[in-house]
């Protein structure tokens, strides 16, 4: 029983000892060497790029190059993050590589710092995450000397949320498809027949209406003229009636 508990309570300590150990610089491989190491607590799937920052110290009295290799430990592949070294300006040549779910990239070259007592080199990483899961990561940084030993390392550990994506925009009112026409041909044909037809009955029986309508506005005219003409005709007959007597046929003068 005893074994067990002291079992159960080194596990305990050797996993808080790990966690820890990805927040804080780790011990130098060469003494008289640290390594720190900046990053943000979380990262955003599909969100800009953030800095990934590690110093390294030195209390040795000599000089030397520092080359970086930088340890990204998660379940992304390098197809799924994009880490940009950046040296004064962003495109440092490093060698990326992969094996199981560590991702290692390196520097091709030294870093243009030199590494002193007193004196620190710093080396800057863009890092972005394209998903589309989310998940934990760990960044070690590693400086090396010229001859690829290592000085020291550190390390921290971050969270990546999964981004947000885009609601489907709602299919507007104005782009509805109109419904569908279930008539048979006939009755469609017909329909878009209608107006056609009307527009040409009326162009067929506009000409004859003019023409009886001008029989008739010509009827009338000659009408109210031969009107007229007995109106006057009859006028002329009544003044050429003799105002005077005339003495009956027959009666005794």
């Amino acid at each position: 029983m005893r074994h067990r508990i002291a079992a159960l309570t080194g596990a305990v300590l050797a996993g808080t000892l790990v966690n820890a150990g990805w927040e804080t610089p780790a011990a130098a491989d060469k003494p008289g060497f640290s390594v720190r190491v900046d990053a943000p607590g979380e990262f955003t799937v599909g969100s800009a790029a953030k800095t990934v920052t590690a110093v390294v110290t030195s209390q040795n009295r000599q000089c030397r190059k520092v080359r970086w290799a930088l340890l990204v430990h998660s379940e992304f592949s390098p197809g799924q993050m994009r880490v940009t070294r950046v040296e004064e300006e962003p495109g440092f040549p490093v060698e990326t590589t992969a094996e199981g779910d560590t991702t290692r990239i390196v520097d091709e070259s030294l870093d243009p710092g030199v590494l002193c007592r007193g004196r620190t080199v710093t080396g800057r990483w863009q890092i972005e995450f394209e998903g589309p899961d989310a998940g934990a990561v760990q960044f070690e940084v590693q400086a090396l000397d010229v001859r690829d030993e290592l000085l020291s390392a550190g390390g921290a550990a971050a969270r990546v949320e999964g981004g947000e994506r885009e609601a489907e925009p709602a299919p507007s009112a104005e782009a509805a498809p109109a419904p569908e026409d279930n008539r048979p041909p006939a009755a469609q044909e017909s329909e878009d027949a209608e107006p056609s037809a009307l527009v040409s009955q009326e162009s067929t029986l506009l000409g004859p209406g003019l023409i009886v309508g001008g029989v008739f506005v010509f009827l009338g005219v000659l009408l109210l003229l031969r009107i007229r003409s007995r109106a006057k005709e009859a006028r002329r007959r009544a003044e050429a009636l003799p105002t005077g007597f005339y003495t009956m046929p027959g009666a005794p003068r």
